[in-house]
């Protein structure tokens, strides 16, 4: 079987991919599907200097304050209680335990080891302090508590900043803690540049940042913190949520990030006036289970021929040591044993990562898997599932529901088009301890934000220095002072509902459908057959009120309908079929029976279209050509046979034309339709110089259908042939290359920037600008696709005049897209036969 992309591809030749992990994957024989994005600019320089390291590392920065907003603010003792709860009478050992320290810990009301800040101190100051104080008193606590199986086994906290590590290279997006609880802690010393950094991110539990000096900037600081802890979150992908810990000299804040934001104490301890709280914070560090700390207990890595094994049960020696090549040469093959409530799966890579850069949103992630008690079977006997895993927002659709109600209609009516969409094996909502997973509950606890006083927030804004410096540090508020004091109103109440933080549940969808990404076509007519085929699983879940409203290339399965794929030669065909996958954006809608109830709305659309073209044009009913606007044409006759007015038709038909909508848009960018991109009323339709005024309707097929064209024509004008290969004019750098040659190639670059690479800002604008003038299609379009497609061309000359017609009537091709859509892929597919078969002739002769 051949290993899918369901979102990505990663490698650069599918025949290098001939075994993955546990998963034997034939050879499908393919040209170079690298899949690197086309882009249309190149830097002039490729050289990363020290100021571009400051500058990227201070975006990581921005982007992590950006991504956590709102931060919300609980109150200290709650967030202590209910996110780090130790038990009262184990608590109460643990403090006198350190109390009575050998060490002196804590004397005369200070922590002896913190010093005495007078305004200034240095970070060498600070982690010493706090590493030998909070190691105390962990070991106290495991000493009190006892080891259990589900805590994290080793986990020390560690001090990088007091000992140089010059050797180490520095990223420029990846700043690194100065400080953190390390678990099965290798010695960054001992180990390689590249080993030491991998397996530090590998390693961390909870990162620390320190605030060097009373003028220093906290907003700053926090930054960096959230940055190390996106960045955990990225690395370790049995992570559910991160703490951190903003530490001064006299306090110590606790934050955690999840994927629906970030959550901090609204008062930061004071570790000297109030010692009990902060033995609590780092006794809960030693002694939780590790699924409190963020880790989760469904995923064990994979280390055959040993069991698998929990992250956090490494050791730093023995048969359970922590070894990078456990982790493979990259997080995406690195191999986990999942267990679900319908049995385990072992991992083979992952098809689609989440970005490692992004804590909060759906984290979704995709493996390709296979039963793990089936890991000794002859791998071209085993079948190969693909594990979707997110995040799922209370407002986000229920793709695993979507899933089912497909799956339930599909073994309903048993037909032929529910091949056509990927196949649910099973879905679940994932639990932990017969809890379900969710940031609400089990992560934060139900814990609610906590509304600030107006003289705090004025304090935010300008800080006094006190007769003691140290008690001055209030960095909680000033943290949300990003732009001036409406930032801190995000945490008023009365405004939570509005901003509040979404509440996220853990789910997991297993689909029995295996494939590739549509890009590694294999020849032109098998994209004209996966296309078609996928069209007709759009059918097929539009007609049981489904909409996908996320057409693009990653979606579009090549799947796998038989065992041996390994072809005898080139010109043989390939046991596949074109699959629709991902519902994640999907929406219900209206099923075919519900629609004939709403016949009337439709009609009266195509009422209104028609008599916007009788008013601009006197000989109109000489001027229409195709057949079914004839029939609208006369159905206005009919309707109203005693008026002759067409700004009175106008006024009648807009009566009945079907209602606004205010639902959220979705879609890739380079593939959504124009009208969701834009907005309906802001896109004029123009055909045979008549101009149409925008119309606002509901995401339908229509709009997908629009986005399977973009797909297409993406692979003609990105695509040089078969297999995924890329243009050469692509790839080269324009300012590497001659003149003349420049000349040629810019023209391209800057068309595919402006239709699939650019912001979408660019992108919306360009494609309003095709329609408003559809005979630039021609010109500005078709020209640049490559001669491999050029076969092509009357296909995609067809669908442009097709979705221009639709959207400027609205009338039949509007409301039965599929048919018209299938129909000229049915008559591509024909035309193709005919070419090469001549072509095969001409060889012969």
């Amino acid at each position: 079987m051949i290993l899918p992309n369901a979102k990505a591809w990663v490698g650069s030749n599918r025949d290098q991919l001939v075994t993955s992990g546990a998963v034997h994957i034939p050879k499908r024989i393919l040209v170079n599907p690298a899949d690197t994005p086309v882009r249309a600019c190149q830097p002039i320089s490729q050289r990363i200097t020290r100021v571009t390291r400051i500058i990227k590392a201070e975006v990581a920065r921005t982007e992590a304050m950006e991504e956590a907003q709102p931060i919300r603010f609980v109150p200290t003792r709650e967030f202590l209680d209910r996110i780090m709860p130790v038990d009262s009478e184990e608590l109460d050992q643990i403090y006198h335990a350190v109390m009575r320290h050998k060490d002196q810990l804590y004397a005369h009301e200070r922590w002896q080891t913190f010093p005495q800040a007078k305004g200034q101190y240095e970070e060498l100051d600070v982690y010493p302090a706090f590493v030998k104080t909070a190691n105390a008193i962990a070991n106290e606590a495991r000493v009190v508590s006892g080891e259990r199986a589900d805590q994290v086994r080793e986990a020390t906290w560690v001090d990088y900043h007091s000992r140089a590590l010059h050797h180490l290279k520095k990223d420029a997006t990846e700043d690194r803690p100065h400080c953190a609880l390390a678990m099965a802690a290798v010695d960054p010393l001992e180990a390689s540049s590249e080993t030491s950094d991998k397996s530090r991110w590998l390693q961390f539990v909870t990162a620390v940042e320190a605030k060097r000096d009373y003028d220093q900037d906290d907003k700053e600081l926090i930054s960096r913190l959230l940055t190390y802890l996106r960045l955990i979150m990225g690395k370790q992908r049995d992570r559910r949520f991160a703490f951190g810990l903003f530490l001064s000299t006299v306090q110590v804040s606790v934050w955690l990030q999840d994927r629906s934001g970030v959550l901090g104490m609204d008062v930061p301890i004071n570790i000297h006036e109030n010692p009990k709280d902060f033995i609590q914070a780092i006794a809960a560090f030693a002694i939780l289970p590790a699924h409190r700390l963020g880790f989760d207990p469904t995923m064990k890595l994979t280390r055959e021929p040993l069991p698998p094994i929990h992250t956090y049960r490494l050791t730093s020696q023995g048969p359970d040591r922590f070894t990078l090549e456990q982790y493979k040469m990259t997080n995406d093959v690195t191999q986990w044993v999942i267990t679900t409530e319908q049995g385990t799966f072992i991992t083979a890579r992952v098809l689609n990562a989440p970005r490692t850069d992004a804590a909060s949103g759906s984290g979704c992630i995709v493996w390709a898997a296979i039963q793990y008690e089936d890991r000794a079977v002859d791998p071209d006997k085993r079948k190969v599932f693909v594990i979707k895993q997110l995040w799922k927002s209370d407002r986000q659709v229920d793709e695993g529901a979507t899933y089912e109600h497909i799956k339930s209609v599909s073994a309903a009516c048993n037909h032929p088009d529910a091949q056509c969409v990927g196949k649910l094996e099973f879905y679940e909502i994932v639990k932990i301890g017969g809890e379900l997973d969710n940031t609400d509950g089990l992560i934060r606890r139900g814990l609610e934000p906590v509304q600030l006083r107006m003289d705090e927030r004025r304090q935010s804004r300008k800080r006094a220095r006190s007769a003691k410096p140290e008690m001055g540090e209030w960095f909680h508020i000033e943290v949300t002072n990003v732009n001036g004091i409406e930032v801190v109103s995000h945490f008023v109440a009365g405004r939570q509902e509005a901003t509040g933080a979404l509440k996220r549940t853990r789910v997991r969808i297993v689909l029995g459908v295996f494939g590739c990404s549509v890009k590694f076509f294999s020849s032109v007519q098998e994209l004209i057959s996966i296309l078609s085929q996928c069209v007709r699983g759009h059918r097929f879940a539009y007609k049981h009120g489904v909409v996908h409203r996320d057409i693009s290339p990653a979606n579009l399965l090549i799947a796998l309908t038989g065992d041996d794929i390994t072809p005898s030669s080139r010109s043989d065909p390939y046991d596949v079929r074109g699959c629709l996958i991902d519902f994640d954006h999907a929406k219900r809608t209206r099923t075919v029976e519900e629609r004939k109830v709403a016949f009337d709305a439709d009609e009266a659309r195509r009422l209104t279209k028609m008599s916007v073209y009788h008013t601009c044009s006197e000989d109109w009913e000489e001027r229409v050509t195709d057949e079914v606007v004839h029939r609208a044409v006369h159905l206005v006759k009919r309707r109203y046979p005693n008026e002759s007015s067409p700004s009175k038709i106008t006024q009648l038909a807009t009566q009945s034309v079907a209602e606004r909508t205010g639902e959220v848009r979705s879609g890739t960018p380079p593939y959504i339709s124009v009208k969701i991109l834009n907005g309906p009323d802001e896109v004029f339709i123009h055909w045979n110089g008549i101009s149409f005024p925008p119309s606002n309707s509901p995401h339908d097929a229509i709009h997908n259908m629009e986005s399977f064209f973009w797909v297409l024509l993406f692979l003609c004008i990105t695509r040089a042939g078969p297999g995924g290969e890329r243009r050469k004019d692509l790839i080269c750098k324009l300012n590497e290359i001659p003149v003349e040659q420049k000349m040629q190639v810019a023209p391209l670059h800057d068309l595919v920037y402006r239709l699939f690479d650019g912001d979408m800002a660019d992108i919306a604008s360009y494609k309003k600008g095709l329609f408003k003038q559809p005979q630039n299609f021609e010109e500005q379009i078709l020209c640049h696709i490559h001669p491999y497609f050029d076969v092509l061309k009357p296909t995609l000359r067809r669908w442009w005049n097709l979705l221009v017609l639709a959207y400027a009537f609205e009338g039949y091709e509007y409301h039965n897209i599929h048919t018209f859509v299938l129909e000229l892929l049915e008559q591509a597919a024909v035309e193709l036969a005919v070419v090469f078969d001549a072509r095969r002739s001409s060889s012969r002769d």
